[in-house]
């Protein structure tokens, strides 16, 4: 026999607790799920880190971060720059998780179907610059989908354990 007791202290605290009886009447399992703010906080550090040391990697390899209106206009992308990039994005995403474990039906889909839907967008930008290298575009690009796919399947999976 299972009971669960959901309860919920604030936006985005909720927690699942579940007890379960065995066979010895002395045996419980509990499970707590961390709180929304939290968790999505951690899965943007994590993608923080990813892009720094992607970063790292792709300058260590000798990729041009030299962009803008022309080639005698071009100036490198600056140390950092992908990690700066990064916050704006991740406090947008911690906020936005937040407001759908509080008010949406399904936050786990919606927070997914959206935050995808906000990277397949962000592919773009790599392009926008007109004076670019063709392997710095390429580099962008997947940069955009290696700091989400480390942090958009976290941040969705703690929002789908939200029960109405």
């Amino acid at each position: 026999m299972a009971t669960t007791v959901n309860t919920q202290a604030a936006v985005g605290t909720s927690r699942r607790i579940t007890a379960t009886a065995g066979t010895d009447a002395g045996t419980r399992t509990q499970t707590a799920v961390g709180p929304v703010w939290k968790v999505a906080s951690l899965a943007s550090l994590g993608g923080l880190a990813v892009a720094g040391i992607y970063e790292a990697i792709v300058r260590a390899a000798g990729v041009s971060f030299d962009m803008g209106a022309s080639a005698a206009d071009s100036k490198p992308v600056p140390a950092g720059g992908f990690v700066g990039f990064t916050v704006m994005f991740a406090v947008a995403g911690i906020l936005f998780a937040l407001a759908l474990a509080r008010w949406a039906k399904r936050p786990g889909r919606t927070y997914a179907v959206t935050a995808w839907a906000v990277v397949a967008a962000s592919l773009a930008l790599p392009f926008l610059p007109p004076y670019m290298d063709g392997d710095t575009r390429v580099v962008l690009v997947i940069s955009h989908l290696v700091v989400a796919a480390a942090v958009v399947p976290v941040v969705a999976k703690r929002l789908d354990r939200i029960t109405r």
